[in-house]
């Protein structure tokens, strides 16, 4: 499964529920919100739910509503992890978890806020204007809209832009995105340039959103070594030596 730190709560792909023979709750459902939609889905009674970093029993686990999101057979949410700091190395493709704590020598700490759901946000600079970022492991890429980009003084003719398609979160439902590479990128003391976004493109006539960020799996991943502490709110970065 997809450790997912932008995803609230655990899913899994009916494929899997299948697998093991769970049958939905009666009656019982829930609405799982993404990046471009949501969806009302089934939610799945689970006897015993375990990995090497946390135990849970008797949990309700909702459907994956688009399969086609992962090659995983679901996605580990933070309610999991919410009480502490889950910790990546991704030299050593490794995942730990433990007590919230200060950081460590060698360690920054990028100070954040959690939102409504829980989930952590810290500033990044990019070109020197500032964005809340959501840190979100579960994302392939990161994720501008485009007041983003508007807020940085962009237009939407830049020939710096191209076309990508649209993207699909935990949902079905696509958005209409175009992508570029942004020259200044820092998050505390890492400084990244060249970095690769899409850029989700509203419809003509849609009203301006705020501007927004999901920081990606393919900038965190540059990184290397990162916790999100969810107690501290705080991103803490490793330094390379």
């Amino acid at each position: 499964m997809v450790v997912d730190t932008g995803a609230q709560a655990t899913v899994m792909a009916p494929g899997l529920a299948q697998e093991l023979h769970l049958t939905p709750l009666p009656g019982e459902s829930i609405q799982v919100v993404g990046v471009s939609g949501s969806a009302q889905v089934a939610l799945y009674p689970v006897d015993d739910l375990r990995t090497d970093l946390f135990n849970a029993q008797q949990v309700a686990v909702p459907a994956l509503p688009n399969v086609g999101s992962t090659n995983a057979r679901g996605i580990l949410g933070m309610e999991h992890f919410s009480q502490g700091k889950l910790s990546f190395d991704h030299r050593e493709a490794r995942l730990s978890f433990s007590a919230s704590s200060a950081a460590r020598p060698g360690v920054v700490a990028v100070k954040g806020q959690l939102g409504d759901n829980g989930l952590l946000s810290v500033p990044v600079s990019i070109d020197g204007v500032v964005f809340d970022a959501l840190v979100d492991t579960g994302a392939s890429a990161t994720v501008l809209n485009w007041a983003a980009m508007a807020a940085m003084g962009w237009q939407r003719n830049d020939p710096r832009l191209k076309a990508a398609g649209g993207i699909r979160g935990a949902t079905a439902s696509a958005t209409q995105v175009v992508s570029t590479r942004l020259d200044k990128v820092q998050i505390g003391p890492a400084r990244l340039s060249n970095v690769p976004v899409i850029v989700t493109v509203p419809a003509d006539g849609a009203s301006a959103d705020r501007p927004s960020m999901i920081l990606g799996i393919d900038v965190l991943s540059a990184l290397a070594i990162y916790s999100v502490d969810f107690p501290r709110a705080e991103l803490q970065i490793g330094v390379p030596h």
